[in-house]
């Protein structure tokens, strides 16, 4: 799957690199929130020694530069340097990783006064000395590393780093040793569960790899432990040799407009849809409208880098929403489906686009291979569609951007009046048979032979008529000559 990704990411390099300048510009700019891999329980050279008594047999050199280089090869963008009671090896491990554009958060593994551990992660610019400082508000003083537990409680750690050192906590290996499903018991593990600064816990796999009573805990679905908001769950391997980073258990997708401490808060107070383990099914791919410029009109110059997921239009009336939904209608070729919507998409194009407005998009597909395409289209001519090279296709945009739809604001609230029109909006949610039209047309093959079949037995039922219809008319006559003593003259 790395190897697949890595081809991926080059190919759209390469296919980036021969757009127009004005493309490529447009392209560097932001384009929102979007999935970093991010390992946040990493730990320094000397921690395998310290801790397991073991050698890995590198200097603390080799042993970052290889753990930089397990990262890019591994595509983890975001780690966290989380060692127990101590900060040493931060800066060397910053020093580092930041030139390759890994982002380094600062931390430490603490144990509160229960002997519950956490990982406490603080922003990318926080100096060691600092966090020696909040080491020793904790009540840990030595210079090195050690096993001594905090004089504060789990809930004041959480309260301390998250609202006075706005910083982070992860609840560390709940259902291992010194994790908080195994340490606490009773009525102190419902309430410190139940803490509203809890955010996130780290478990070893899949949840449906936990026990069953574990797995009803963090699902949020046992009544004892229920909570207003049910917690994150992260994967975050404990990282003592460099190797251990290509486990699928060793790092979580966090999606972030940019990796910081608040883009990790919004990502786990938003797990369905901002937390996604590597053992977990991937997305499927699906085709992308990447960038969206203007040359000329009332936008000239305007362009914007889509997401590949979400995208939310928010401004006041008149910051330009409408314009940019008729552009992407009008570069796709796509018509408007309610009578007013028609009106005001023409008002539109008109009055704001304008004669000899260029719009261009940038649409990416997936299948059957990774190629970007550019649609142009200048009103009010036809549009234009090209790869990369700059060749114009035979193609259209339903060729490529297949079953999209697009619904302006006032449409949506016309199509609720038409349910044959909501009827339609439901085709999108049905599951695709790719053989259906196969069985269609053998199935009319069939129903062709069937007829001429059916043809012409008629045919031969309408003859066996007709012959039987002289029937009546032969037994008379045999009738007939049977009376006239025919047998008996023919036997002499």
């Amino acid at each position: 799957m790395a190897v697949k990704r890595r081809i991926e990411i080059r190919e759209q390099a390469n296919q980036i690199n021969r757009w127009p300048e004005s493309i490529k510009k447009v392209l560097n700019l932001p384009s929102g929130a979007k999935y970093f891999r991010c390992a946040l329980q990493v730990n320094p050279f000397s921690y395998l020694k310290t801790n397991r008594g073991e050698d890995h047999g590198l200097s603390e050199q080799e042993y970052n530069s290889l753990l930089v280089s397990k990262c890019l090869d591994f595509g983890i963008k975001v780690i966290a340097i989380t060692d127990h009671n101590q900060v040493d090896g931060i800066n060397a491990i910053r020093k580092m990783a930041e030139p390759s554009g890994i982002t380094v958060f600062p931390g430490f593994e603490v144990a509160s006064s229960e002997g519950v551990h956490l990982l406490c992660i603080f922003d990318p610019d926080t100096e060691t000395n600092v966090l020696k400082s909040y080491l020793g508000g904790f009540g840990i003083h030595t210079t090195g590393a050690s096993t001594k537990n905090s004089s504060e409680s789990f809930s004041e750690i959480l309260r301390k780093v998250q609202d006075e050192w706005e910083g982070f906590c992860v609840a560390a290996h709940i259902t291992n040793n010194g994790g908080l499903l195994r340490v606490l018991t009773g009525e102190a593990k419902i309430n410190t569960w139940c803490d509203s600064n809890l955010y996130a816990v780290q478990i070893p796999g899949p949840s449906t790899d936990l026990d069953y009573a574990d797995q009803q805990i963090v699902l949020n679905k046992d009544i004892n432990y229920e909570r207003a908001r049910r917690v994150a769950v992260v994967n975050a391997l404990d990282i003592a040799k460099p190797e251990d980073l290509e486990s699928v258990h060793a790092s979580t997708y966090i999606k972030m407009s940019q990796p910081s401490i608040e883009g990790l808060r919004q990502a786990f107070l938003d797990p369905d849809s901002r937390i996604r383990l590597l053992s977990e099914e991937e997305p499927p791919e699906h085709t992308e409208l990447v960038a969206l410029t203007w040359e000329g009109g009332f936008l000239d110059g305007a362009a914007i880098h889509l997401n590949g997921n979400l995208n939310t239009l928010i401004g006041g009336r008149g910051t330009g929403k409408s314009t940019i939904i008729e552009s992407l209608r009008y570069v796709l070729d796509l018509e408007p489906f309610g009578e007013e919507a028609k009106k005001a998409s023409s008002g539109i194009l008109k009055q704001v686009i304008r004669s000899g407005t260029k719009i261009s998009l940038l649409v990416r597909s997936h299948h059957p291979s990774l190629k970007d395409y550019l649609i142009e289209r200048t009103y009010p001519n036809p549009l234009v569609i090209r790869d990369a090279d700059g060749n114009v296709l035979s193609l259209t945009p339903q060729d490529i951007c297949r079953n999209v739809e697009i619904y302006g604001q006032h449409e949506i609230g016309e199509l609720t009046k038409s349910p044959t029109k909501l009827l339609r909006l439901l085709d999108r949610f049905l599951d695709e048979d790719t053989h259906l039209a196969e069985r269609k047309r053998k199935t009319l093959k069939e129903l062709a032979l069937n007829r001429r079949n059916l043809i012409d037995i008629q045919k031969e039922l309408n003859e066996n008529s007709e012959y039987l219809s002289h029937l009546p008319a032969l037994e008379e006559t045999f009738k007939r000559f049977k009376e006239a003593g025919l047998e008996e003259r023919l036997k002499n």
